[in-house]
């Protein structure tokens, strides 16, 4: 694996591996990578001839500035981890290299028309939060050019926003949605969960249940109203667990699904604090047409 930390390289030496008919593949991420990680870069390798995958710690997405001086930094095992799993290239960059004019907090991709995407769920709970997804995510892209983008399901608002800017900028790139990577109790593996304490990693596994049963409501026929409140009353009676939502969506629109609409992909997203660490997640509990 070559490691880049600047654009220009990365450019230079991807321009000297392309052939005619190669597919690229990008996977971005944070750092403190896991096996939700190292599943994405599996996913890239077998469907594309060249892997790439960046590490990028992006301060602009962050709105609180605790969460973004306390997320976790593991450059010496991340390398390891995509190495050991068959990535290609590595941009590993500073800031001033994603940045080199500072963000442009009035560009297009940030002032897009993103309708119902961002403004509830984490858009509300989170100002400013996609605004700095789409920012980066942009530039990135433009950085690596890549025929296929991976992204986990566990982001699910944040992989329906990427989407729609996708499709709105015409950019050409296709994007591979690989589902949740989960401990053997059910919790959504995420670079914050090791941020818990034993006790808190010991309840955290609850939301997922939470979750599941929500999900096997829906099937059932039980009002999706009524199964939320269920589920919030029941994570909120476990110690260190304070859930900011949860909510039935239509997977498409990310509106509250009401009872008996139509829907391609019915979902359960969640937000929930373990202590002092902040988690999401999400079930899919029926798609129209399964795959």
């Amino acid at each position: 694996m070559q490691t880049f930390t600047t654009a220009s390289a990365l450019s230079e030496a991807l321009a000297a591996v392309r052939r005619p008919g190669d597919t690229v593949g990008f996977v971005p991420t944070m750092g403190a990578l896991h096996r939700g990680h190292a599943a994405l870069v599996k996913a890239c390798r077998l469907e594309c001839d060249v892997t790439v995958a960046s590490i990028f710690v992006n301060p602009t997405q962050f709105n609180e500035s605790a969460d973004l001086e306390t997320y976790p930094r593991t450059p010496e095992s991340d390398r390891a981890l995509l190495e050991a799993h068959g990535c290609d290239f590595l941009y590993f960059p500073e800031v001033d290299d994603v940045y080199p004019d500072g963000p442009d907090t009035e560009s297009l991709v940030m002032n897009l028309d993103y309708g119902t995407l961002t403004d509830r769920l984490e858009g509300a709970h989170r100002p400013g939060h996609f605004a700095g997804v789409v920012q980066v995510v942009h530039r990135l892209l433009q950085i690596v050019e890549p025929d296929v983008l991976f992204l986990g399901q566990k982001d699910y608002q944040q992989v329906a926003v990427i989407r729609r800017m996708v499709s709105l900028l015409d950019l050409g790139v296709r994007l591979h949605i690989v589902p949740t990577v989960r401990e053997q109790d059910g919790l959504a593996l995420s670079s914050r969960n090791r941020r818990l304490s034993p006790d808190e990693r010991l309840v955290a596994g609850k939301i997922n249940q939470h979750l599941g049963a929500v999900a096997a409501g829906l099937r059932s026929g039980w009002p999706a109203r009524e199964l939320e409140q269920l589920a919030i009353r029941g994570m909120a009676a476990l110690p260190a667990l304070k859930p900011e939502y949860v909510e039935v969506v239509d997977g498409h629109t990310l509106l509250p699904y009401q009872d008996g609409d139509p829907v391609e992909e019915l979902t359960v997203l969640t937000a929930v604090r373990v202590g002092d660490v902040r988690l999401i997640d999400n079930r899919i509990a029926y798609r129209a047409n399964p795959s």
